[in-house]
């Protein structure tokens, strides 16, 4: 096997591997990062700090002060390896994870980076990446205040930890030293916004034998629209697909003749212009960023709580919980979306509203016609009735981890370690939209007064606009009302409240009708995870010439469940809707899911002391999933030899593996994205797949560290060669072969062709697409490789000061992907370092990123600069699907600055002034809809946080 050949290879070339040391904080010293190699990540032996061969950097909570206390999500973006991660808004890419947040180390995807918390794993959010189809870890979840030190493992880890650590493994280790009590608080501002807020408490009791700490953290978040920020909301000639959809409101209408088809060609609504709207090439433009958020409004709880006691067996009680609970109450998105069928939207010409609009552009429409197609989104310019704006839905979470390990030593010396750790999240999410059925029925008179999903006269039964109608409704009259599609509906421009010239009261849609016409798709989804981890370790009887040969043996069990519990109205099966695609215009209904798998696991570690300078880890896995998707064995091999006593090698050498998650194998899910084809964006639906193969990987990590006194210096070097990963098909692609298709009209184009949905099936063009049909599928094989540096020196002043200054970067080499085939059709393909990524199913991946920093601590005061940069990268797709514009993302260099008190002046006071982005930067343009890249950049601006902590003396006291 071409993994076997490879280790093989990597194991030969042992001589030349490196890798960068764990990176902690001395004890008592905040002012610099300085370094030793205490780590428990990546391996399981209990050994000595010299024994650690892995490339591991470790943030401790002292660090984490030193710059402001980030959160989350700002911190892993600032990781080097970390490219393309969710963490702010974005509606239009990772669609409906407001409020999560999600680690990416090597580019490799989400679902790829294990995510531990105190050496154990944490389940799923149970809503996967909408373009990618990826299941992650919400680091939210964890209580920034309960952090004692983050660990990373940037090597791939599957021998050790199993699947999911194809890319690296994060680790959050929580603090349970903490004695005593402390509060702190923290407000954050840029323009724009009214402030985020931070609280927290934690308490500690150190007893004789036991410890016992609780933390508490609150975090609110203020909501920003887009129209904040100058940048955000540019015009179309700067940017036309900057939010900008051919398919608005007011829109543009097709003549029905009394044959029921068109008699004459398309033609505008006259009141564009007069609500805002923007004429080009014919057609009004809708610009809906202009009801979206930067920051959506959220509320998150946290509560983390551990026990631990040494018993008289000389054995460890390790207990803890967490509770998370995220609110994203009031998610903004556009007062409507772009239907997917249009056939169905005729308005008569009986209507109020066409008559008015007649009678005010004689001759817009033939004499003969007896009504019109309206060719537009059911709400646009004017807003949603009812709330004069956005549309609104909501995202709301809890998660809930309950974990245990019993730790101890036999009479022999052998130790021991027995975990059981339950996780569970239930998510709930709810996003407006029309009904198909209820507009149709509306346009023709009959809205409030039927049923919005079926159309039917509840009197009867029977559906009011159909031939043979004999019950009593009448349309506009009676309790029924008519949906007018018309400008004379729009009393003003939602956004700037401008009035409409051509606004004629009486005619405009009302709240009640508004309500009805549209109802939210609605799910709630659950996962939940129950690990057993079983290891033993020890010191063999076997000596090599630098010592005893330590030992490692284990075994794991995790069950993993993964359930989609859709409302009556979401649900297929319950609700397929007119078009087989639910009830309503643009979102797609989904399928009930009640997945589970129980995966077996069993490992085995060796750390042989070669020679005094040089150390061997040797570990193997087998992993069991059971079912179609099987067994894996997975070896690793790493070693570190100290050349001198200031310069060593290291490094390693191993197999990985990744069974699909449950929601890749079955149910479908929606995603709205942009269509260049059609101007606009339309669903793509996604569709599970029972038939995927595992992925699996080969890695290596080879490099150098150089320490002399207080000067340090680090080379690493990474390779992965990935297989069989799965993706989600890319839909630019298929689009691209099904327009090409229509332009030859051959069968052999038919399979592609069948991915498309046309609004008139009958005459398919490029502009009438509708939806659009992709897989889950398992993709090309992925080639990685790059570098990762550190450098920092520090330097002893007198009067209690310290001066240090430092560098980290990442320089990615290559990301080159395999061709693959959708059809029979040969798909993508190439190097995507160094592009935007947005026609494909990888990320954002700027070639290098780079932070220096200086520091300078006196006394309890702490002085720290960071300048950070990211380099430029180029949207790859064709001009037209980047409306000409952004070829090219430029590069960003912003510049942070920290102040830190530490204080034990009144019992303990901590405080901190910081200032992100200093001068002020717009994050570059991109040709997206947020008009920046979300994946790669801070959209804030300069940034202001103060924070304070006071401390409460403990029992030691």
């Amino acid at each position: 096997m071409k993994f076997s050949t490879n280790l093989v290879l990597g194991a030969s070339a042992l001589a030349l591997m490196t890798a960068l040391p764990a990176f902690a904080q001395e004890e008592g010293s905040d002012s610099t990062r300085k370094l030793s190699t205490v780590t428990v990540t990546g391996s399981f032996i209990q050994g000595t700090p010299e024994d650690a061969a892995l490339p591991v950097d470790v943030l401790t909570a002292a660090d984490l002060k030193l710059e402001g206390q980030p959160s989350i999500t700002e911190l892993i973006r600032n990781l080097g390896p970390s490219s393309g991660v969710d963490g702010q808004t974005n509606q239009f890419a990772s669609n409906g994870l407001e409020g999560t947040s999600n680690v990416n180390l090597r580019g490799l995807g989400p679902a790829r980076t294990l995510v531990l918390i105190n050496g154990h794993r944490q389940t799923y959010h149970p809503y996967s990446i909408g373009e990618q189809a990826q299941l992650f870890v919400d680091t939210n979840n964890i209580p920034s205040v309960a952090i004692g030190r983050i660990e990373v493992l940037k090597d791939g880890a599957a021998a050790l930890y199993g699947s999911d650590a194809i890319a690296g493994v994060v680790n959050f280790i929580t603090n349970r030293d903490l004695d005593g009590f402390e509060v702190g608080g923290s407000f954050t501002t840029f323009e724009g916004t009214d402030g985020d807020y931070d609280l927290s408490a934690a308490y500690g009791l150190q007893g004789q034998n036991f410890s016992w700490v609780t933390s508490v953290g609150y975090n609110k978040r203020s909501e920003v629209g887009l129209t904040e920020k100058d940048w955000a909301i540019l015009p179309y000639d700067e940017n036309p697909v900057g939010g900008w959809s051919t398919l608005s409101n007011p829109g543009y209408y097709v003549p029905i003749g009394p044959a029921g088809t068109p008699i004459q060609g398309a033609t505008n609504d006259s009141g564009c212009e007069g609500v805002g709207g923007l004429v080009v090439a014919g057609t009004c433009r809708f610009q809906f960023t202009n009801f979206d958020n930067l920051v959506e409004e959220e509320e998150r709880y946290q509560i983390f709580s551990e026990y631990n006691r040494n018993l008289s067996n000389g054995a460890e009680l390790h207990l803890e919980a967490l509770y998370a609970s995220s609110d994203v109450p009031t998610w903004k998105t556009s007062p409507s979306y772009p239907p997917q069928a249009l056939l169905n939207q005729f308005v008569p010409a009986s209507a109020p509203g066409f008559q008015q609009y007649v009678a005010d552009n004689p001759g817009a429409f033939p004499a003969t016609s007896v009504g019109a197609l309206f060719i537009g989104r059911s709400f646009g310019w004017g807003g949603f009735p009812g709330t004069g704006g956005a549309q609104e839905g909501y995202r709301k979470s809890e998660t809930y981890r309950l974990s245990g390990s019993y730790i101890g030593d036999f009479d022999n010396g052998v130790h021991y370690d027995a975990a059981l750790s339950y996780s569970a999240t239930e998510s709930e999410r709810s996003t407006n939209d029309t009904y198909i059925t209820g507009l149709t029925s509306a346009l023709r008179g009959f809205g409030v007064c039927t049923d919005p999903n079926t159309g039917f006269d509840p009197a009867t039964g029977t559906v009011p606009y159909a031939a043979g109608y004999a019950g009593a409704l009448i349309p506009g009259a009676g309790g029924c009302e008519y949906y007018n599609p018309f400008s004379n509906a729009i009393p003003a421009n939602a956004v700037t409240g401008t009035a409409n010239p051509n606004y004629v009261a009486g005619l405009e849609n009302s709240a009640t009708l508004a309500d009805w016409i549209t109802d939210p798709s609605l799910t709630i989804a659950n996962t939940d995870l129950l690990v057993f981890d079983g290891v033993f370790s020890g010191e063999s009887n076997v000596q090599a010439a630098g010592g005893a040969v330590g030992w490692a043996a284990g075994v794991q069990v995790r069950r993993e469940s993964y359930k989609v519990d859709p409302s009556a109205l979401t649900d297929l099966d319950l609700t397929p809707g007119p078009g087989g695609t639910g009830p309503y215009s643009f979102l797609a209904g989904t399928t009930r899911a009640d997945e589970d798998q129980t995966i077996f696991a069993i490992f085995g570690e060796l750390q042989v002391p070669l020679y005094d300078t040089l150390n061997v880890q040797v570990a193997v896995r087998y992993e069991d999933y059971g079912g179609d998707i099987g067994s894996t064995f997975d070896p690793k091999i790493a070693a570190k030899w100290d050349v001198t006593d200031n310069f060593a090698l290291r490094g390693s050498a191993q197999t990985s593996f990744k069974g699909p998650t449950l929601n890749q194998l079955g149910g479908v899910g929606t995603s709205l994205q942009f269509i260049s084809a059609a101007s606009a964006f339309k669903a793509v639906d996604t569709f599970g797949n029972p038939d995927l193969k595992p992925e699996s990987a080969f890695s290596f990590n080879l490099g150098g560290i150089y320490e002399m006194g207080n000067f340090f210096a680090s080379l690493d070097y990474y390779n992965f060669d990935f297989s069989d990963p799965v993706i989600v098909e890319e839909q630019a692609n298929i689009v691209n072969a099904a327009v090409a298709a229509l332009a030859t009209a051959t069968t052999d184009d038919d399979a592609i062709l069948a991915r498309i949905t046309f609004n008139d099936p009958m005459a398919p063009t490029a502009s009438t697409i509708s939806r659009v049909r992709t897989n889950v599928t398992n993709g090309p094989d992925i080639k990685t490789s790059g570098l990762d540096l550190r450098l920092q020196n520090s330097w002893e002043l007198s009067n209690n000061a310290e001066f240090a200054v430092g560098a980290d970067a990442t320089y990615i080499i290559e990301y080159d992907v395999d061709p693959y085939f959708v059809e029979g059709l040969a798909i993508g393909g190439g190097d995507y370092v160094g592009q935007f990524n947005r026609g494909n199913f990888t990320r954002s991946m700027p070639q290098w990123k780079a932070n220096l920093f200086a520091n300078y601590g006196l006394g309890d005061h702490n002085f720290r600069a960071v300048m950070r940069h990211i380099d430029s990268y180029k949207d790859e797709r064709a001009a037209a699907a980047r409306g000409g514009v952004g070829e090219k993302i430029d590069s960003q260099t912003t510049f942070d600055l920290y102040y830190s008190l530490q204080s034990e002046a009144f019992g303990g006071f901590d405080f901190g002034l910081s200032v992100v982005n200093v001068t002020d930067e717009d994050p570059p343009f991109a040709a997206f809809d947020l008009n920046y890249d979300p994946y790669t950049h801070n959209p804030f601006g300069r940034t202001f946080k103060i924070s304070v902590t006071k401390r409460f003396g403990g029992s030691g006291n």
